[in-house]
Parts: structure tokens; C-alpha cells; sequence
């Protein structure tokens, strides 16, 4: 297809100056082939009419018949080609190798013989009104023997140079055909020369249209294909490295945005999305995998957030704004507005080279301005922070300090109370202030353990990690808890038993932080069962751990207070908690410790008949 177009492309131009240059030469050859022929002929016409005339002078008198001269006439004739006639003065014919001198006219006035009765030769080219033929005539005046006027007339038939010509036609249409072919055989070979390269780069092209970078033109053409060929492989490397760029830049971009926790959407001026990441589907609540070519209102139903998108858009002015409740989150959004292609295109330019960096900053500059933000406003970023867990924390934080507040005022003021009773008098009965030196004193006791705990909590929360980490034996672990609280279960009648076996494998951590941790939950069981109750504390190897359970026979807790039994401060029976000297806080301080080891602590119990905290370690911190 490429070589047959290629080939009409440069065979037409050449038929056609072909056919132009064989009509010129036809027209001008007609011309100068007639002129130069009719000069030859008329030339040698006069001569050999000058030597026939010659030839015949003896001949012409009237004592000589035509007759007898007339066989003479008819060889000449043969030899040259000519038609001679013979006139006398008067214009009769006497002789004439093609007619009967009879039956023609007089001749008196033709006009080579008008000329040649006054100049002595004429000549003139005209029809015959005898042999119907154009011919060209040549009149000799000759004086005959008699002294009389005669005229030898001899006639070439033009239709010999109308031959002439028909054989130069003939020989220019061969030439012209001759030439003709040549050019169609030289124009297709340029074709099939030039085709190969030119479908070669056309389907590179296409490959290239349709994505394919890889392909490169492999001709090895030599000159401007060659040239060609040259620089479109340097634009596909080049594109090549430029779109693997930005694939590069693209993945990167998309694992970055990805891997972020906050939410980050990308809109454009119509809010329709540019890009989303799975933390803001989670935080707007829509389909992750759904965003692709919806607007920002198909997704997100919420008022405040729309309207702060759409006041951002219209000012082009960057803007912090709090949302909430939305899906239960709390969300601080940060929308800031997308600059035009060109002012980031004039900034990039801007600061491509280092002797430009200042006035690339002050393009920047510029363009952080409110007045550029307003006219290059074309789109939002919009990041959505999770700000529920900071919220939640200043919560908890007032609630803390209303529960410290709460359980530091309580044996205060009973403190102060007693104190005042004393200095007003009671401490000079000797029963009255025993009795509020004790009170006192538990009071003290009450206030030390709940510094202590909270210094001990602080502790756990603020350090990265558990400090002295060393080999941990789990059975000597639980015996010397057991040891340091059979005493007090003792007192109360417990039975305080150990069910573990000899061997366990060792864990890896602090032992004081772990002994804590157990004896703070055989604390409680004590605490929280009634008089002759069971307490079992038990370990067992499970898996790549350790599991320690601590179960009593006691009150148990109730199903709805069982989630928040290890927060700070929470008691189930508050009043009871704190007459036994309890903190709130021992169960904060064992799931502290058994989360900085890399485990985990969970529950079973049931109101009225008991309890089992269970301890899971790895051997090895996680």
C-alpha cells in the first residue's frame, strides 16, 4: 500500500512533465523539422529545376514535338521524385509527367509562373487544381533555341513532409513511452527503496500511540531516513524514561499516600476525585475501591464537610477545620487548595537550575499568596486527621484528674477532720484519740499506696520499654508472690494454692515488674472474696508462651462493668473498694506491664461465683 502510493506520488509529477515536454518538443519539432525541410526542399528544387531546364534548352523549339522529349521529362521525374511541366510564353502546357497537357488549363496565371515571367524563377506553395495535392512549385524562364520563352516548372508533393512528420511523431511518442517507462521503473524503485523505511516508521508510530515504548526503528537506512530514524529512537528513550519516571514517581506517590493514617483526598475544580487513599474512605466512611470518577458529594454525606470543601474552593484559602461526630470519629480536616497546572509549571521552571533557586523560592512565594491561592484555585487537598483517640485521651485525662482529685480529697479531709477533732480538744482523751491516730494512719496507708500506684503507673507509661530484661523462671515468679500474700489470705481464712508444674520454660523479663503484676491480681482475689474463700494461682506452657491464671471463689463482676475493669480508677463497688484500701489502679498497672512484656491479660467471671484473670507470655518479648 505505502510503495503503491509512493509510487503515484512521484510517477505523476514525472508523467506529467513527460507529456509536457513531448508536446513542447513536439510543437517546436513540427516547426523547425517543416522550416528546415521546406529551406532543403525548396533549395534543392531550384537546383535540379535549373538543371532540367538545362538539360531540355536544346529540346524546346518548335521543330522538337514534345513528344519526343516527353520520355526525357518522365525519367527525370523518376529520378528526383518531382512533377515537371513545361509551359510556353502563353501559359499552354506542353508536357507534365503527372497529366494530360490537353485537358489542363492555361497557366499563364499561377503565380510561380507570374513570378518567374518577371524575375526569371518563382516559386509558390499551394493546392493543384489538376492533382488535387498540396505542392510546392518552382518555375524556371528559359529561352529555347527558337528564341522563344519557355518554363520548366518543377513540383515536390508535400505530403512527403506530412510523412516526414508522422515518422518524427512516431519517433517522439516512442521516446516519450521509452522515457515514460524508465520513469515508472526508476519511480517504483525509489518506492520499494523508500516504503520499507516509511511503513518501518509509521508502525513505529502507531506502537508508540498505542503505548508500546519499547519498539525503536531498526532501519539502516542512510541519509535523512537514517536522521530520522536516529531521532525518533532518542524521543523514545527519552519518552520511554520519562513515562517509567513516572510510573516510578506514580508508585511511589501511591504507596506514600497509601501508607499514610491520615485520610488524604485529591479533588478537582468540579470536586470530582483525583485520588483517595483507604485511610480516608475508613475516616469519611465510603467504599475504598469505589471513588474512582464520582464528585466528592457522592461520597461523603456529610454537610459540614462539604461546605468547608466548597468555602475553600471558593476562596483559595488554605483552612483547618473540626468535625464531629462523624461515624463515631472525632476529625480534624486540613483542606488546602490545588494550584493551576501553569503556576506549578512556572514555579518547576523556575527552580530547575541553582543559580534560580531565589527566584524560584520567590515564585513560590508568590504563588502561596492569598491573591494567587484566589486565581489558581483549581482543586483541594483535603487531609482528615483521626483525632477520636485525642479527644478520647483528653477525657480520660479530666476524668483522671477528677478521680485523683476525688480519691486524694476523701482521706484528706478525713485527714484534716480528724486532725481538727484532736487540736479541738479530743486529744486529751486518751481512748477517743487512739481510735483517731488509727483512722489516720489508714488514711496515710491509703494516700501512699495511691501515690505509689500512680508513680508506678507513670513509670510503666512514660519508658519505651521494660527495663533489666533477664531470664524469668515463672514457677519462682508465682512462689514468691504466693510467699508475700499467704499472710493476708491467711487472715481472711483463704486457702491460697499453687497448680503448676515443675518445669516451665523460662520468659524473658523484668521479674519485679511480673512479680507486681501477679501479686496485684492474688491481691485482689483476696480483697474481693468473702471469709474461708479458695484462691488458686496456676501456670501451664502454652504454645510459645506461658500462661499464669489467678482464680478465686469471690463476688465476681458484673458483665457490663468486665470492659472497663482494667482503666484507671474504675471500681466496680466503689465504696467497697476503697474501705478495703484498694486504688483503682492495680489492674491498669497489670495490663501495663503484661503488654510491655508482649502479652496479654483477658477475663472470665461470673457474678456470685468468681473470677479468672489469665496472663499470656511469650518466652521471648514481642
Amino acid at each position: 500500500m505505502f510503495t503503491s502510493r509512493i509510487f503515484r506520488r512521484l510517477f505523476i509529477p514525472y508523467l506529467l512533465l513527460i507529456i509536457g515536454v513531448s508536446v513542447v518538443v513536439g510543437l517546436v519539432g513540427r516547426r523547425q523539422l517543416t522550416e528546415a525541410y521546406l529551406d532543403r526542399t525548396e533549395q534543392a528544387l531550384a537546383v535540379e529545376t535549373r538543371l532540367i531546364a538545362r538539360l531540355l534548352h536544346d529540346q524546346l523549339k518548335p521543330s522538337s514535338p514534345a513528344e519526343g522529349w516527353a520520355d526525357d521529362l518522365r525519367q527525370y521525374a523518376n529520378l528526383t521524385g518531382y512533377r515537371i511541366t513545361v509551359i510556353d510564353s502563353a501559359g499552354v502546357v506542353l508536357a507534365d509527367t503527372e497529366a494530360d497537357p490537353k485537358v489542363m488549363e492555361n497557366h499563364a496565371s499561377r503565380p510561380e509562373i507570374r513570378q518567374a515571367s518577371a524575375a526569371g524563377e518563382g516559386l509558390s506553395r499551394r493546392p493543384s487544381g489538376t492533382v488535387h495535392q498540396d505542392l510546392l512549385y518552382f518555375a524556371h524562364r528559359d529561352i529555347g533555341a527558337d528564341g522563344a520563352t519557355y518554363y520548366v516548372r518543377a513540383a515536390f508533393h508535400l505530403a512527403q513532409l506530412g510523412d516526414r512528420l508522422r515518422a518524427f511523431y512516431t519517433a517522439l511518442s516512442g521516446a516519450g513511452l521509452g522515457a515514460t517507462l524508465l520513469a515508472a521503473a526508476v519511480c517504483f524503485w525509489i518506492a520499494r527503496r523508500h516504503a520499507s523505511p516509511v511503513v518501518e516508521l509509521t508502525d513505529f508510530a502507531r506502537a508508540v500511540a498505542d503505548g508500546d515504548l519499547s519498539r525503536r526503528v531498526l532501519s539502516a537506512e542512510r541519509g535523512e531516513f537514517a536522521i530520522l530514524a536516529a531521532s525518533l529512537n532518542a524521543m523514545a528513550n527519552s519518552l520511554s524514561n520519562l513515562v517509567t519516571q513516572t510510573r516510578q514517581d506514580k508508585a511511589e506517590l501511591t504507596t506514600i499516600v497509601a501508607s499514610i493514617s491520615d485520610g488524604m483526598i485529591a479533588v478537582d475544580r468540579q470536586q470530582l476525585l483525583l485520588l483517595a487513599n483507604d485511610a480516608a474512605a475508613a475516616l469519611l466512611g465510603f467504599d475504598p475501591g469505589d471513588w474512582a470518577g464520582k464528585h466528592l458529594w457522592e461520597l461523603v454525606r456529610n454537610e459540614q464537610v462539604l461546605k468547608s470543601a466548597a468555602d475553600v474552593l471558593g476562596t483559595g484559602q488554605r483552612a483547618t477545620y473540626q468535625v464531629s461526630p462523624l461515624a463515631g470519629k472525632h476529625l480534624e480536616l486540613t483542606i488546602s487548595p490545588l494550584p493551576a497546572p501553569e503556576e506549578v509549571s512556572r514555579i518547576a521552571e523556575a527552580t530547575t537550575s541553582p543559580e534560580q533557586t531565589r527566584i524560584g523560592a520567590d515564585a513560590a512565594a508568590q504563588a502561596g499568596t492569598a491573591g494567587t491561592l484566589r486565581r489558581a484555585a483549581h482543586g483541594l487537598v483535603i487531609v482528615a486527621h483521626d483525632t477520636t483517640q485525642s479527644v478520647r485521651y483528653q477525657d480520660l485525662r479530666k476524668e483522671f484528674v477528677a478521680n485523683v482529685s476525688h480519691e486524694l480529697r476523701t482521706p484528706v479531709s478525713v485527714i484534716k477532720g480528724f486532725v481538727e477533732t484532736l487540736l479541738d480538744g479530743a486529744m486529751h482523751d486518751p481512748q477517743r484519740t487512739a481510735d483517731y491516730l488509727t483512722r489516720i494512719e489508714k488514711h496515710v496507708d491509703q494516700l501512699t499506696n495511691l501515690v505509689s500506684d500512680l508513680l508506678e503507673l507513670s513509670r510503666l507509661e512514660s519508658q519505651p520499654g521494660i527495663p533489666e530484661i533477664v531470664e524469668v523462671n515463672p514457677i519462682k515468679l508465682i512462689r514468691r508472690s504466693v510467699e508475700l500474700l499467704a499472710p493476708a489470705a491467711e487472715k481472711k481464712g483463704h486457702q491460697l494454692s499453687i497448680d503448676a508444674p515443675d518445669e516451665l520454660p523460662s520468659i524473658q523479663g523484668n521479674p519485679d515488674y511480673l512479680e507486681r503484676a501477679v501479686s496485684n491480681l492474688i491481691e485482689n482475689a483476696i480483697k474481693y472474696t468473702p471469709q474461708n474463700g479458695t484462691i488458686a494461682v496456676a501456670a501451664r506452657a502454652d504454645g510459645a508462651g506461658v500462661v499464669i491464671e489467678v482464680s478465686d471463689n469471690g463476688l465476681g463482676i458484673p458483665r457490663q462493668d468486665v470492659p472497663r475493669i482494667f482503666e484507671r480508677f474504675y471500681r466496680v463497688d466503689r465504696s467497697r473498694s476503697r474501705d478495703m484500701g484498694g486504688t483503682g489502679l492495680g489492674l491498669s498497672i497489670v495490663k501495663h506491664v503484661v503488654q510491655s512484656h508482649g502479652g496479654s491479660i483477658d477475663v472470665e467471671t461470673q457474678l456470685g461465683a468468681g473470677s479468672t484473670f489469665r496472663i499470656h507470655l511469650p518466652r521471648q518479648k514481642i
